[in-house]
């Protein structure tokens, strides 16, 4: 074999997944050539970092709880009640995960979390192909350690703004009307939206004079309510319980409830 051939050969060998996760170690230091690389590796394995809730069942209970309460306030508001039935399920299909998380600061629900156990790349890159297909289709077992960190901070920093009923009301409208695609009425939705922040800055304005940076601080809990990742709320407070059945059935029907 020529020398020209070993060394594409070793090349081959230096980008396999394999020779990268076996020598990541010896990549990561800075100003090595490989630094982005390794970089990347690191990045993967901070992600693969999983927490769950300490008291599974205790928070899915507290957390349903909630939920149903919110839907009770949303089923009672006028406007929504006179929207076609169809925008009311995109509706509460879009914002369920943003109203439970302002729901449990508004009912003080906390939670605990533990870190759980996922099988590392190489193991799943080493074991049998059959073994790695079933690990594939079994469900997460939990959600990424910076997405649990990151509700949890948000219920401490809006338990911190000491929000009012009044508050809580604006800013549940505001997220409940939120102009998703495919609604039949959107202006109609979109101008709700709009009332609802209007309503809170009146509010604001007129209740707590001298402080202006309030209402900027609520808008900053409207845009974090926002990004609110669905698959990471369901993952953290309904999945452990509900295990792979539908997320989506199981709010509808909270919706429903009487």
């Amino acid at each position: 074999m020529s020398c020209c051939e070993c060394r594409q050969q070793e090349d081959a060998a230096r980008s396999s997944i394999l020779y990268s996760l076996l020598n990541r170690d010896s990549r990561c230091p800075q100003g090595h050539p490989d630094t982005a690389a390794a970089h990347q590796l690191c990045s993967c394995a901070s992600r693969r970092k999983l927490v769950a809730i300490r008291a599974p069942h205790l928070v899915f209970k507290a957390a349903s709880e909630v939920l149903v309460k919110t839907f009770r306030f949303v089923k009672n508001v006028p406007c929504f009640r006179g929207l076609p039935a169809e925008d009311q399920l995109r509706l509460v299909r879009n914002s369920w995960a943003p109203l439970l998380v302002l729901g449990m600061v508004q009912d003080s629900v906390d939670f605990d979390t533990v870190e759980t156990q996922q099988p590392s790349l190489l193991h799943t890159i080493l074991t049998h192909s059959k073994e790695r297909q079933q690990l594939t289709e079994a469900p997460d077992p939990g959600v990424p350690v910076s997405d649990a960190e990151g509700i949890k901070m948000f219920l401490v920093r809006c338990r911190g703004l000491r929000i009012s009923v009044k508050e809580y009301a604006f800013l549940k409208g505001a997220i409940l009307f939120t102009p998703v695609t495919e609604l039949e009425c959107r202006d109609y939705i979109q101008a709700l939206q709009r009332e609802a922040e209007r309503a809170l800055y009146e509010h604001v304005r007129t209740v707590h004079q001298g402080k202006a940076g309030r209402f900027g601080r609520l808008r900053a809990v409207l845009t974090a309510l926002r990004s609110m990742d669905p698959q990471a709320v369901a993952g953290l407070f309904f999945r452990p319980v509900t295990g792979t059945s539908s997320i989506e059935e199981h709010v509808l029907a909270m919706f429903y409830e009487r």
